[in-house]
């Protein structure tokens, strides 16, 4: 009999989190059936690929715009699914789930840590938010993973998260994302790119991402490179803001949101630098897919070092734009097919770490594990 596993994210639009839950529909094993659901009505891009492999994918409003009936309405349709494991990535929010989940009768029921944030200018209310749905997840939950250590303390707390939690790294397909020359022509040309010193950057358009803050680079960087071009890809919420301070600081011919592409892949060897001063991250899955194609990558200091795998990081405070703009002008590719190796000896693959879920997931079948092959 096969084993039935609901995944619980957000959306399944491009972007780290949502590409690590979509992996475990496309890694799947045969004797496993998996259930997406999302919310909104928004299909998400990875939706398509998703049901091509025998997923299903349910649409539903969020946790907030059902408000008190959410857990009854989720625990119905978890006893009506007759799921198994209950996998949870949406952070606190994951505490209703797991109470739901814990009623409809699921065994497995797990949550999975994808960020670490900044807590210091939180409101009291969301401090006790963040309170009740923790004890939820401690209570409730019975696997307690992350993708790394400051995302585990985030979600569980650091002292919980020692005890009960597993890290399981994001992991990363080494050959889709190594250096690849042929991509890098083809981007160049698609993109118009040929002469330009290109400065990449792959993340949502939100304000945790930060990227006003590169645009704001770019006037001083075009005066002392003026084939400098600023590619930013990906999509969200802060389009018309990043789109309205490129026009205030006249960079328009410089600074280009990209939208999001399918397959990032290709464009990163196109880039010369890589460019990510997030103000707060878990283990960001762009920053270790950078580092795989071998690209310099200027990072912000609040980036936790565990996703530091290489000596292509140079990780720098926010407060120096100085040093931003010094870094990125003399960053250059060194041995770009060779990093890929690098990577790949002290950093999890995508089929390791979906090897690793899923013998996690069979423990809840059998009750004694069962080997993933």
């Amino acid at each position: 009999m096969a084993i039935k596993v609901l995944e619980i994210c957000g959306k399944l639009n491009i972007g780290g989190a949502q590409l690590v839950a979509a992996n475990i529909g496309m890694y799947a094993p045969p004797e496993c059936e998996i259930t997406y659901l999302v919310y909104g009505d928004t299909v998400g891009e990875y939706e398509a690929a998703l049901t091509e492999r025998g997923c299903r994918i349910l649409h539903q409003p969020s946790p907030r715009e059902l408000g008190r009936g959410y857990v009854k309405k989720m625990t119905a349709l978890m006893r009506e699914g007759g799921y198994d494991i209950v996998h949870c990535h949406t952070m606190f929010s994951s505490g209703l789930v797991m109470l739901a989940a814990r009623l409809a009768g699921v065994r497995g029921r797990i949550c999975h840590s994808h960020t670490a944030k900044d807590s210091s200018r939180m409101t009291l209310a969301r401090r006790a938010y963040r309170r009740f749905s923790r004890f939820l997840i401690h209570s409730c939950g019975t696997e307690f993973l992350a993708c790394g250590g400051d995302a585990g303390s985030e979600l569980y707390g650091k002292r919980w998260f020692r005890k009960h939690g597993t890290i399981l790294r994001n992991g990363v397909d080494i050959e889709r994302f190594r250096y690849n020359q042929a991509k890098a022509r083809q981007a160049a040309e698609q993109y118009g790119l040929k002469g330009r010193f290109v400065i990449g950057h792959v993340g949502h358009y939100v304000g945790v991402k930060n990227q006003s803050f590169l645009i704001r680079l770019m006037p001083a960087i075009v005066e002392k490179r003026p084939e400098a071009i600023l590619l930013m890809f990906g999509e969200g919420e802060d389009r018309p803001k990043l789109e309205a301070l490129i026009r205030e600081t006249g960079m328009e011919a410089h600074a280009k949101l990209m939208g999001n592409v399918s397959d990032v892949s290709g464009v990163l060897s196109a880039f010369d630098v890589f460019a990510f001063p997030s103000l707060f991250e878990g283990t960001p899955l762009a920053l270790i897919e950078a580092q795989t194609n071998g690209l310099p990558c200027v990072i912000s200091d609040r980036i936790p070092k565990d996703a530091c795998l290489t000596e292509l990081i140079l990780r720098l405070p926010l407060e120096k734009p100085e040093d931003w703009i010094s870094s990125i002008l003399s960053a250059r590719r060194m041995n770009s097919e060779g990093w890929s190796a690098a990577v790949a000896n002290s950093y999890e693959t995508v089929d390791h770490s979906m090897r690793t879920l899923y013998e996690i997931f069979f423990k809840y079948q059998t009750g004694k594990g069962k080997h993933y092959a």
